[in-house]
């Protein structure tokens, strides 16, 4: 009599995921990947960017355009819808962010970091939650997010372990100060379009 042969049935696994770097997603940029596609680098994830409309561009460009005119390049580095590197993980990518002047750094020191900026016209949701609780873990001191919609800023500051501790709305037609940056104010109603 044969011994029947048993064969053990595959164990069912599951995929396995392998976050990538900043330096990995420039080195794939570099060879071609993505080309012609906006992307950011969150907890290691490649994400793909919608292209932006004309309410957001208007918004992102002249609030950008007021914090060039009014803050010095000796004392501040200012970044326009491009790569914020947190950490080798993170590169998220905001509208507008305000550095401490200084050498741009593969991970940037929370401390230099005064202001990140996100307009939301059609991105609220994912701005007031995944995208405040990322800042907040990186310790980003202030974030603010302009709700175009609802004509409000949503004005987050003391981050503590993914939440921010200070939350609060600013009316456009209201000052906005961010508190590490006392060489500016912005009253959003001044940008509304013509």
């Amino acid at each position: 009599m044969t011994e029947a042969v048993v064969i053990p049935r595959p164990v069912a696994r599951e995929a396995t995921r392998h976050p990538i770097t900043i330096d990995e997603l420039l080195a794939m940029q570099a060879a071609g990947a993505f080309a012609g596609v906006r992307t950011q680098l969150l907890d290691g994830e490649i994400h793909i960017m919608p292209t932006d409309g004309l309410r957001h561009i208007h918004w992102a460009m002249e609030i950008a355009r007021c914090l060039i005119q009014a803050l010095l390049r000796d004392r501040y580095f200012i970044g326009v819808q491009t790569t914020l590197h947190l950490t080798k993980w993170n590169g998220p990518s905001p509208d507008i962010y305000v550095l401490e002047a200084g050498a741009l750094a593969k991970e940037t020191d929370p401390a230099r970091i005064k202001l990140v900026i996100e307009v939301a016209d059609t991105s609220l949701k994912d701005d007031l939650t995944d995208a405040a609780s990322r800042y907040a873990r990186h310790r980003v001191s202030e974030y603010w997010v302009v709700d175009v919609a609802h004509r409000k800023t949503h004005v987050h500051r003391n981050p503590g372990e993914g939440v921010y501790g200070d939350v609060a709305q600013i009316d456009f037609a209201d000052m906005l100060q961010p508190t590490a940056i006392a060489d500016v104010q912005l009253r959003l109603a001044d940008f509304d379009p013509a």
